[in-house]
């Protein structure tokens, strides 16, 4: 059986998925393709992080050690991910710039409600 802690921090995924997934219909709708783009990448970082959470299970029935993996998985992704966010302004990728930006700032929020919840 899921924490309470679990269980909320999933819902907060689910929550946020469907909301940028209504986003993601809405900018489509009002033919602003682009937007769209980069909001399914924001929709797919939170199902992303809520399967990994959910795979750690497999690993262990222990919260702390399903927390502390998920918390390690969010450090190598931020760390990863700024890398990226440098060589494509090295380079000057915009599209890239503004991919990575996205990714992060899901990232950010995500880690702010994990922090918020398991402090």
């Amino acid at each position: 059986m899921e924490s309470e802690k679990v269980t909320a921090f999933i819902n907060y995924l689910d929550r946020r998925t469907t909301s940028v997934q209504e986003d993601i219909l809405r900018l489509t709708a009002d033919d602003r393709r682009d937007e769209a783009n980069f909001e399914k990448i924001r929709a797919n970082i939170f199902q992303i992080v809520k399967s990994m959470l959910q795979a750690s299970a497999r690993m262990s029935q222990e919260e702390s050690e399903r927390v502390g993996f998920l918390e390690s998985k969010l450090a190598l992704f931020q760390e990863t991910w700024e890398g990226y966010l440098r060589k494509a302004k090295e380079h000057g990728d915009d599209l890239k710039i503004v991919q990575e930006q996205t990714r992060l700032e899901a990232l950010a929020e995500i880690q702010d409600v994990f922090r918020k919840t398991w402090g």
